[in-house]
């Protein structure tokens, strides 16, 4: 497919559909997404403003020009695209999918873990059943956006009672400029099963691009999805994520998401608890610097009785960067005995850097526990001048001090290799 032509068009959302052989229904779904795209304002709201997005630049999609370089990506992946995967590893490289590895263990147990092109094509009824189910193209213009343009993203299906032992990782790469890398995956746990997933997202230049993302996640009676991400992608990316999950009787959902690159991330994920005694819990941390923007919302339904939800959001502000985190619960009549809280919480290194922190409640039913908090201030200089008088330079002082602040919440997150990527990444940035 010839990356430069048509750009952001119905002729080339045609041409999409018509290069990767889709059936009729999923042509018309994007289509409809277009048509969605052309009506929607950009999705600015109070404390963020959308600027410098030159639309008409970017390729709707893209094929690497050169052989990639991983050399900057964290050793463990660049070992695992160069010298081959060792776990369950998915990597796409703008708008292709670069390398797919799943054991043949999980293949006999009846796990799917393929792009979303090759479900479309081999598990047609499933997807049908469950694309855009949760998450409509219509919810706001860069969601449109990514349901017209769909060129990659997964489809994973874990069976009833199968337990994944390990995480199914999936990297997600850009290297062309003005590249647009529009992703929608789809992960479906059946009643009993778990499964750990984990998303990373890295530029391979520091070339301008777009990112539009959709994720709809399916947690069935009695199961357990830990969803994980990092977002790593270089300072001229602009970066729009929805993601959505709907959890059932007796299921927990569990986020753990860390935000670090990017030019202007703007992102929203929901939990829906459908059913009695579904649980979920959303842990978000950012460390922006330069002059990074983020907007993020975690949002939490409490649909049934007796569900449970916490969301803690945390956010490290450093030169003129700025952040806005915004938690929200809301509880249907229904959801009698519901348990909810959120905490937002940002800590400012300098001056020139700024955290706005809003939490809502919007309660329907009169026996229910909700409760928030939300705190925002800038680094403590007695705190610095305590840990110089034991011998730390400045710039040492502020790293234990910023440690000190993630810690409580990163060890709270269940998938370990995304505590380790995320400090990692951390000290890379004070670098």
């Amino acid at each position: 497919m010839n990356q430069l032509k048509n750009r952001l068009s119905i002729d080339a959302v045609k041409e999409i559909s018509a290069e990767r052989k889709e059936p009729s229904w999923l042509t018309q779904k994007r289509l409809e997404a277009f048509s969605a795209f052309e009506k929607l304002p950009m999705p600015d709201s109070r404390y963020t403003k959308i600027r410098g997005l030159e639309l008409e630049k970017t390729l709707p999609f893209a094929t690497p020009s050169s052989k990639p370089d991983f050399a900057q990506l964290p050793t463990g992946l660049s070992n695992s695209l160069t010298n081959g995967a060792d776990g369950v590893l998915f990597s796409q490289l703008d708008s292709q999918v670069f390398k797919i590895n799943v054991p043949s263990s999980l293949k006999q147990q009846g796990v799917i873990f393929t792009d979303l092109k090759t479900a479309i094509k081999e598990h047609s009824d499933l997807v049908k059943k469950y694309l855009f189910n949760a998450v409509s193209p219509s919810e706001d213009k860069m969601t449109a956006l990514c349901s017209a343009f769909i060129s990659g993203g997964l489809f994973i299906y874990v069976p009833k009672d199968v337990i994944v032992k390990e995480p199914l990782q999936a990297l997600l790469l850009m290297s062309t400029p003005n590249a647009g890398a529009f992703t929608h995956t789809i992960l479906i746990a059946e009643p009993g099963s778990r499964v750990t997933y984990l998303e990373e997202g890295y530029s391979l230049t520091n070339e301008p691009a777009l990112h539009a993302g959709i994720a709809e996640v399916y947690v069935g009676e009695g199961a357990q999805v830990q969803y994980g991400g990092i977002q790593n992608w270089n300072s001229s990316t602009y970066n729009f994520v929805r993601r959505r999950a709907h959890v059932a009787r007796d299921a927990r959902m569990n986020w753990t998401i860390g935000w670090l690159g990017g030019k202007l991330t703007m992102s929203h994920v929901e939990s829906q608890l459908k059913g009695p005694g579904a649980e979920m819990e959303d842990i978000q941390v950012l460390f922006g610097n330069g002059k990074q923007h983020f907007d993020l919302t975690s949002a939490l339904r409490n649909m049934a009785p007796n569900v449970r939800g916490e969301i803690h959001l945390k956010a490290v502000m450093k030169d003129t960067s700025r952040s806005v985190i915004y938690g929200f619960i809301k509880v249907d009549p229904p959801a009698q005995q519901s348990n909810s809280y959120q905490l937002a919480q940002g800590l400012l290194l300098n001056d020139g850097a700024h955290c706005d922190a809003i939490p809502g409640l919007e309660i329907e039913a009169n026996d229910v526990r909700a409760t928030h908090g939300a705190s925002i201030g800038p680094i403590d200089e007695e705190q610095i001048f305590y840990l110089q008088s034991r011998g730390l330079p400045a710039e040492k002082a502020k790293r234990t001090i910023v440690e000190g602040f993630f810690d409580p919440t990163i060890e709270k997150i269940p998938v370990e290799l995304v505590r380790e990527r995320f400090q990692s990444l951390v000290q890379h940035k004070w670098d």
